[in-house]
């Protein structure tokens, strides 16, 4: 997580917090398994996620912050010649964003999204460079409630376009395009109150 997107996480956490009651505060940590939407990507996509909700009469206003990248561990750069073209499907990600949960019938609910994503590679140069492109994200879900603290949901979401990178590794040109990146995934979570943390 870069520092913009750390201290964006944490104004947006004090933010919320100071205006919201522990009585309907939730938490949500889980992890969602799924893969690039429209192409081939044997490596598949996972995250993990929490996030924070305050409910209304309507539903329930949240923010989430997710971290994730290939499944199976790995890379797919493809070779040709001297040149390295880094899959844009490999990369990594770190987001925030806000969310609406609105319930439709009974458990089953669903979920715009809007926010804001850091797409990133490790390029094995050198020096160990880290290539970053910053993002608008959005996306939306439809959930379903199980029991009283369990969450199944399929999420897609739109991350933005990776990083646009040319460089040098050895006499190898490694090259990142920039292209758009969107996943689906299945999420399971476990959700608590925040009245029970600060019970007397």
């Amino acid at each position: 997580m870069n520092k913009l997107h750390l201290i964006i996480s944490i104004i947006t956490l004090s933010f919320f917090i100071k205006y919201s009651n522990a009585q309907s505060l939730f938490t949500e940590v889980g992890f969602g398994i799924g893969n690039v939407v429209g192409e081939k990507h044997t490596l598949g996509k996972s995250e993990i996620y929490f996030n924070i909700l305050k409910n209304n009469k309507f539903g329930a206003i949240g923010f989430d912050f997710y971290s994730g990248g290939n499944f199976i561990p790995g890379e797919r750069s493809i070779i040709k010649g001297n040149t390295e073209i880094l899959s844009p499907n490999d990369t990594r990600f770190n987001s925030i964003s806000i969310f609406y949960r609105m319930p439709i019938k009974n458990s089953l609910y669903i979920e715009p999204r809007f926010g804001y994503t850091t797409l990133s590679y490790f390029v094995h140069m050198d020096d160990k460079t880290k290539i970053r492109q910053p993002n608008i994200n959005y996306g939306i879900g439809i959930g379903l409630a199980l029991f009283s603290n369990l969450s199944l949901s399929i999420r897609y979401q739109y991350l933005g376009n990776t990083p646009k990178y040319i460089g040098l590794k050895g006499t190898t040109t490694v090259v990142s395009n920039s292209e758009p990146i969107n996943l689906a995934l299945i999420r399971m979570g476990y959700r608590f109150s925040w009245d029970k943390l600060f019970k007397k």
